[in-house]
């Protein structure tokens, strides 16, 4: 009978170590699975002073040129949101208006259909609103194409 309790007393000093093990195996395991999602985080962009190459370009990149929808190669509308130096002018004329965004249907198309044209990106969720009121921010700011 000793031998048994022994075995017991033992076994019973391995659970606390299997119990941290399998917690521990468990958050690696979630871990990864975090770091494996296609979604970006989601960035924080600054009230005021938005560049273009630094925080608008790459949204352009992301979400309209990648979709294959306004690249330079094939540009929607006529509309090239992939290139550095887009002249934000369509078949349909300006969707710019610098230091005001309400009249730019490139932010307007963003909110909902306007005049005709679906919500952008067409046939994709809409863009988060971090992004959105940084386009917004910028056009107001003076659509300027810098650094």
């Amino acid at each position: 009978m000793p031998a048994i309790n022994k075995m017991n007393f033992n076994t019973l000093k391995r659970i606390p170590f299997l119990i941290l093990l399998m917690i521990l195996a468990t958050t690696l395991l979630f871990q990864q699975c975090k770091k494996s999602t296609n979604e970006p985080q989601e960035i924080v962009y600054p009230d005021s002073n938005l560049s273009f190459i630094e925080h608008i370009q790459p949204i352009f990149q992301r979400d309209c040129a990648n979709s294959g929808c306004h690249t330079s190669s094939s540009p929607a509308s006529g509309l090239d949101l992939e290139t550095l130096t887009p002249t934000f002018i369509s078949e349909n004329g300006p969707v710019v208006i610098a230091f005001n965004a309400d009249q730019s249907r490139l932010y307007l198309v963003l909110l909902s259909d306007y005049m005709g044209i679906p919500r952008m990106p067409r046939g994709r969720a809409p863009l988060s609103i971090n992004k959105i009121t940084a386009i917004r921010t910028w056009i107001n700011e003076g659509a300027i194409i810098n650094k």
